[in-house]
C-alpha cells in the first residue's frame, strides 16, 4: 500500500485518481462522442461478429501464424472446431459507465432448506430475462451473482429485482454497483491498472492443469486464442481486407475506427470468450466486504494488487454497497484454500463470502445455454426513456408474468 494519504486540502488532494485511465468515480457518467453499438464506426467488429462462425479468416491469420508458428490452415480449422464445439465466442464489452449506464451486479441468497425446484424455476427466469446481461448461478454462501446495465435504477428495482425479491424463500438481495471493471473472463478491462489494458491473463500453473485435465482444447488451441486476445492493438486482431470483401465497406476506414474506439478511447474490448463450462471448470467466487473506515483510494489499491495476480480471472470493484470486491478463479486450476488463507491475512477485509459456479447464463448479453439451442443469441436492452415502474409494465420481455 502507498504511504500517501491523499487528504483533502493537501497537495495530494485526490491525486491518486491520476493513476487510472478512467478515474474511479460515479456509477454512470455519460461522456460526449460515445459510439453506438450499431454505428458504422463499429462496423469492423459487427462484420466479424456476423461471419466468424463460418469465416475464421476474419481474424488476422497471418499475425496468429507469426506469433504462434502454427500453419494457417490449422489455425482456421481449429477456430472453426472450437466455435462449433461451443468453446469460444467472439464478444465485445463496452465501458458501460461512459455510455451513462450503471452496471449493477446483485447478489441473491436463499433461506436455508429452500427446495431445489424453487432455484431451478428462478434460474430459468434469469436465463430468459433479456435485461440481465451477465449472470452466474452459484452454490455456497450466496446463490446468484447477476448483473444489469441500466440507466434508471428504479427500472432495475421494479422490472428485474422486484419480480422475485419478496419471494418467501429469499433471504436477501444486495446490489453491488460497479465502480471499476478490472478483469472479466481473464481479459483486462479499461479499469485495469498501469499498462495492462486488454491483456489476456492466465497463471502458468493454471494452464498446465488445464491442458492435463481435459481434452477439449490443447496448448495449440490456447496459443491461437491467446494470440487473438493479446494483440497490442485491435488493428492486429482482424483481417480488415477480408472484412471489406465480406461487407463491401472500406478496410482502412474500418481499421482506423476500431483502433480509435478500442485502443485510444478504450470504450470497447472485443475478445474471444473461453467457455469454461465446456472445459469442465468451476468458478470459485470470493465476495469481499472491507471495514467501513477503509478509504476509497485504499480499496482501489487493494484491487490493483489482485490485478497483479494472474490466478484471478475476474475482478470487480463495487461502490455504495454492503460489499466491496468480487474476485474469481477456477477451482480445478487453483489452490483455493491457499488463496483464501491469503485473503484472511489482508487487514482491510472484514468478511469473505464464497461460492462456486458451474453455470453462467450469459456473456455480456449473449446467451450461453447451447444445450437448448440459444447459443450466442443476443438481445441488447436499454431502459432509456422507459418507466418500468408503472403498473401495466408487469411482464418480462417475452410476455410472461413471474409468479
Amino acid at each position: 500500500m502507498s504511504d500517501k494519504h491523499y487528504r483533502l486540502g493537501s497537495d495530494q488532494h485526490q491525486a491518486w485518481a491520476k493513476d487510472y485511465f478512467f478515474a474511479p468515480r460515479g456509477i454512470g457518467f455519460r461522456e460526449p462522442g460515445i459510439v453506438a453499438l450499431d454505428s458504422d464506426q463499429l462496423s469492423a467488429y459487427n462484420v466479424a461478429k456476423s461471419f466468424y462462425q463460418s469465416y475464421p479468416e476474419v481474424f488476422n491469420i497471418e499475425y496468429i501464424a507469426a506469433e504462434t508458428g502454427i500453419e494457417p490452415e490449422d489455425i482456421k480449422s481449429r477456430i472453426t472446431r472450437m466455435y462449433n464445439e461451443r468453446i469460444i465466442m467472439l464478444v465485445i464489452n463496452p465501458a458501460v459507465a461512459t455510455y451513462g449506464w450503471g452496471l449493477y451486479y446483485w447478489v441473491v441468497k436463499f433461506k436455508p432448506d429452500t427446495p431445489n425446484h424453487v432455484k431451478i424455476k428462478l434460474s430459468e427466469w434469469f436465463q430468459n430475462k433479456d435485461d440481465i446481461c451477465t449472470g452466474y448461478e452459484t452454490v455456497g454462501d450466496f446463490d446468484y451473482f447477476n448483473g444489469n446495465h441500466m440507466r434508471v435504477l428504479d427500472n432495475l428495482l421494479s422490472d428485474v429485482i422486484g419480480h422475485f425479491k419478496n419471494m418467501d424463500e429469499i433471504e436477501y438481495v444486495h446490489l453491488c454497483p460497479i465502480r471499476r471493471d478490472v478483469r472479466e473472463s481473464n481479459v483486462n478491462m479499461w479499469d485495469a491498472p498501469q499498462d495492462s489494458y486488454r491483456k489476456f491473463v492466465w497463471a502458468e500453473d493454471q494452464l498446465e492443469k488445464l491442458f492435463a485435465g481435459q481434452n477439449k482444447i490443447d496448448a495449440i488451441d490456447f496459443a491461437i486464442i491467446n494470440a487473438i486476445n493479446n494483440t497490442k492493438s485491435v488493428g492486429d486482431m482482424f483481417n480488415y481486407d477480408v472484412l471489406a470483401n465480406l461487407s463491401g465497406l472500406d478496410a482502412k476506414m474500418m481499421k482506423e475506427n476500431l483502433c480509435e474506439i478500442c485502443d485510444t478511447r478504450r470504450i470497447m474490448v472485443p475478445m474471444l470468450f473461453v467457455n469454461y463450462m465446456k472445459l469442465g471448470l468451476t468458478k470459485k467466487m470470493f465476495l469481499l466486504r472491507l471495514f467501513q473506515n477503509i478509504p476509497c483510494y485504499q480499496k482501489a489499491q487493494l484491487v490493483d494488487s489482485f490485478a497483479n495476480n494472474p490466478t484471478y480471472g475476474d475482478i470487480w470493484e463495487f461502490t455504495d454497497s454492503f460489499y466491496d470486491i468480487m474476485i474469481a478463479t477456477y477451482e480445478e486450476l487453483s489452490d483455493v484454500e491457499s488463496l483464501k488463507n491469503d485473503l484472511l491475512t489482508i487487514a482491510e477485509i472484514e468478511e469473505i463470502q464464497e461460492a462456486s459456479s458451474s453455470r453462467q447464463f450469459r456473456r455480456w448479453t449473449a446467451r450461453l445455454d447451447d444445450q437448448n439451442g440459444f447459443w450466442e443469441e443476443c438481445v441488447f436492452t436499454d431502459d432509456f426513456l422507459q418507466n418500468r415502474t408503472v403498473p401495466n409494465y408487469n411482464t418480462d420481455r417475452r410476455g410472461k408474468k413471474w409468479k
